[in-house]
């Protein structure tokens, strides 16, 4: 089907063939019978990622595998939005290990892009969190790695923005909260001496 995408920016905008699938076997074919393909996900980059004349929707792709509440840990089919992790875990007391500037990017994006949040300096990137990754190879294997398993395949794949192949789910390790709120304290200054003393 062809539709116009662009990403956060609105600029570029092109107008695409996009494809979507909801199983693997779909979209194995789809590779075996199209060139020059790159996966999307909720286009909330800032740059033109994933801007191409053939573009593969990850936003069917989009089931809750598994969620460990004692352990924190979350897996999901690549198209689930960060959001979507939020409205189930956070009632249980976890929360995302890293967050980026938006909720509404997809988890196989997070991956690709090695999303980071205001806690890099502490918690790393996405990637560090990453438990396992599932993804699709150009000649239609579908491989698992992590750290620990094709450790080559994993490095490059996170941060890597596609180059591997599409990413299909993931598992990662979630945060424990105490609360979805915070407690905060107003102090107000007459001054801006006041405030430096």
């Amino acid at each position: 089907m062809k539709k116009e995408i662009s990403n956060w920016g609105k600029y570029p905008k092109m107008y695409v063939e996009e494809i979507s699938f909801t199983d693997k076997d779909i979209i194995k074919k789809t590779l075996q019978e199209k060139n020059e393909l790159i996966a999307r996900g909720n286009g909330r980059c800032y740059g033109d990622a994933s801007l191409a004349n053939n573009t593969i929707s990850t936003l069917k792709y989009d089931k809750i595998l598994g969620f460990d509440r004692e352990k924190g840990t979350f897996k999901c089919q690549s198209g689930v939005t960060l959001d979507e992790i939020l409205d189930i875990t956070v009632p249980d007391g976890w929360f995302l290990p890293v967050t980026p500037g938006t909720k509404y990017i997809t988890v196989g994006g997070a991956v690709a892009s090695d999303v980071h949040g205001k806690n890099h300096h502490v918690d790393g990137s996405f990637s560090n969190h990453l438990i396992n990754v599932e993804i699709l190879l150009a000649d239609g294997e579908i491989v698992n790695c992590n750290p620990y398993l094709n450790n080559d395949l994993f490095n490059a794949t996170c941060g890597g923005m596609g180059i591997t192949g599409l990413i299909l789910s993931a598992e990662f390790n979630l945060k424990r909260i105490e609360t979805a709120y915070i407690k905060q304290k107003q102090i107000k200054a007459k001054n801006l001496e006041e405030i430096l003393d």
